[in-house]
């Protein structure tokens, strides 16, 4: 494919040319002077003169350039996007990846911010084929503006005031993630017409951030929490007199703010996989040292930044290996520690266990998840097995696991794996699935446990106005949609299924969850319920508030599964809740299922 890219000289822009240029695409780089052309053909890639300041040269560059797509990876907050999107439309050019940034949720009022939104309406108004990125702050490497300045810092200081304490939370994405996951998006058929927060794998405390990038350089630095506001002032204060200040007001007021975000579905369908921020910022003063000529301590250096990352990764390896032994048994246990670490650089690389899992698909698995209660699982399915079933993410909490004659509802019930553990615990189970593409899995999960008489299953997608399917495009786009289905209320689900009581209802619906509760009456109907919650498309604290004046108990669980009051800057947490007094039936006795397993 022969792509156009505008801003191929910068930090980002750079990482993305050289990445495509090696993947075989045929770059072509919008240079505004001969330094920018030189430095764009050193990177392997053609140039077309142009600028996008001046709207007439810029659309017959992009004519010129004959490209198939566009990488807008310029920035959005200089007002050209209207020059740009005309001339890619002018030039022929259908699929376009702009940039813009999580910046635009910022709670403050930069001018630029305004900028960056209505760019982004032209964009999402416009007759291309488009997706938007929005990274949040990008670091790594020798040219980084952010994180360089804060590994400086680290070196020379002891100790250090952070506004606040440094409590709010911040999560970086590495640039060399970013431009993976950037020139992917050009060919992920999901990725048309939707826009994607992307970031590093977790958010983490400012003071966290800071001691991770003192132990990349061997120091040790104390953080001294400050009062935000006085800070405030005298940063508002040096800029109004430094003629070109270093360090902007803006700049300390977005420390106070937490900037959070869902990945998932830049993981889903761009498969972004950020690697940990510890390893990130590493990697970097390594580099550093590298290019200062100063490599000698560079593996001790090296060994203590990465402390406290390999801690934690130790700490939660064990606790997966050791839920895998009491769930699937010790020769399973042992077979997955093996994989862990045959694929320790994966693991480490991405911050996740994907690799192993993979490593797992040969065969079948058998699970006791519950007393009493057995069931075998394809390889394949081993690592949503190793989370529902060997951490037991929906039934952490006693009380709360599916037993012999209840009638449960999975809301979101993917390849059917809670589904079948209700049934194999001998409860009638009404499974609700928007993606038809898992229907032949879940078909499969149900007859090999002989629980197909206990399952009806419906397609049907509920709460669509909130979550990662409210997009219609982003639905067709999904990797197992599989054809359009019903919009059901939850009363409507309840009545297709032929019951109006419900002893235990799951969901795990992206999202949606939130537009879920706007339903009226149906929650009267449910004796208790736990589900995934993400704080990305809705405030928790207002689902846990209508829960309570509904009578439910209600527990929230962070992705550790401890109890929390709040998830904070989590992308995602657990809630359970069960009803603190009992609701009798509107209209006589609950009603068992009434169909076995049927699409």
């Amino acid at each position: 494919m022969r792509i156009l890219v505008t801003g191929g000289t910068g930090f980002l822009g750079s990482r993305v040319v050289r990445r495509a240029v090696a993947q075989g695409y045929e770059v072509v780089g919008l240079a505004r002077s001969a330094t920018a052309a030189a430095a764009l053909r050193r990177q392997g890639a053609a140039t077309v003169a142009g600028d996008l300041d001046d709207p007439a040269r810029l659309t017959a560059a992009f004519a010129e350039a004959d490209c198939a797509a566009l990488l807008n990876i310029a920035s959005l907050g200089f007002g050209h996007a209207d020059a740009i999107v005309s001339a890619a439309e002018a030039a022929g050019i259908r699929r376009a990846v702009f940039l813009s940034t999580t910046g635009i949720f910022t709670s403050l009022d930069p001018p630029s911010k305004h900028v960056r939104i209505a760019a982004e309406h032209t964009i999402e108004t416009s007759g291309l084929d488009w997706t938007i990125i929005r990274p949040t702050m990008i670091y790594g490497g020798p040219d980084d503006r952010n994180m360089a300045r804060l590994l400086a810092l680290v070196r020379r200081v002891p100790v250090l005031p952070l506004p606040g304490g440094g409590r709010r939370v911040h999560q970086p994405v590495h640039v060399d993630d970013l431009a993976a996951t950037v020139l992917r998006a050009l060919s992920a058929d999901a990725a048309v017409g939707r826009g994607y927060d992307v970031a590093g794998p977790r958010a983490l405390p400012l003071h966290e951030i800071v001691a991770a990038a003192a132990a990349a350089v061997g120091r040790r630095v104390y953080c001294v929490p400050v009062p935000a506001r006085p800070v405030l002032a005298a940063a508002r204060a040096y800029e109004r007199h430094a003629a070109a200040p270093r360090l902007k007001a803006e700049q300390i007021a977005r420390l106070a703010e937490d900037k959070a975000f869902d990945i998932g579905a830049a993981m889903r369908d761009l498969d972004h996989r950020p690697r940990p921020f510890g390893i990130g910022i590493a990697e970097q003063a390594a580099a550093d040292r590298r290019a200062a000529g100063r490599s000698a301590p560079a593996a001790g250096a090296h060994r203590r930044a990465n402390s406290m990352t390999r801690s934690y990764q130790l700490r939660r390896l064990t606790r997966d290996v050791r839920a895998v032994a009491a769930v699937a048994g010790g020769p399973t246990a042992l077979r997955f520690g093996a994989a862990i670490a045959r694929h320790a650089p994966a693991v480490l690389y991405t911050g996740t266990l994907d690799a192993a899992d993979r490593a797992m698909a040969r065969g079948s698995h058998i699970y006791h998840p519950l007393p009493d209660v057995q069931v075998t699982l394809p390889g394949k399915a081993f690592g949503d097995a190793r989370e529902i079933y060997c951490r037991g993410v929906y039934h952490a909490l006693p009380g709360f696991a599916p037993a012999a004659g209840e009638i449960v509802v999975d809301l979101g019930a993917n390849q059917g794996l809670f589904s079948v553990l209700a049934a194999r615990a001998g409860a009638d189970v009404i499974a609700v699935e928007a993606q038809r593409g898992f229907a032949s899995a879940f078909v499969n999960h149900a007859a090999g446990n002989g629980v197909s008489h206990r399952i009806q299953l419906l397609h049907a997608l509920v709460g669509p106005s909130t979550g990662v399917f409210a997009d219609a495009r982003a639905r067709h786009g999904a990797s197992h949609w599989g054809g359009d289905v019903e919009v059901l209320t939850m009363a409507q689900v309840l009545e297709t299924g032929g019951v109006d009581q419900v002893d235990l209802l799951r969901l795990d619906i992206e999202g949606a969850e939130f537009a879920l509760f706007d339903e009226p009456g149906w929650l009267d109907a449910v004796g208790r319920l736990v589900m995934e919650v993400h704080p990305g498309f809705g405030d928790p604290a207002t689902l846990i508030a209508r829960l309570r004046r509904q009578g439910f108990e209600v527990t929230l669980l962070d992705d550790s599964l401890r109890r929390v009051g709040d998830l904070g800057g989590a992308a995602s947490g657990y809630l359970y809740a069960r009803r603190a007094r009992p609701s009798a039936p509107a209209d006589g006795p609950s009603t068992a299922v009434s169909a076995g397993l049927a699409g």
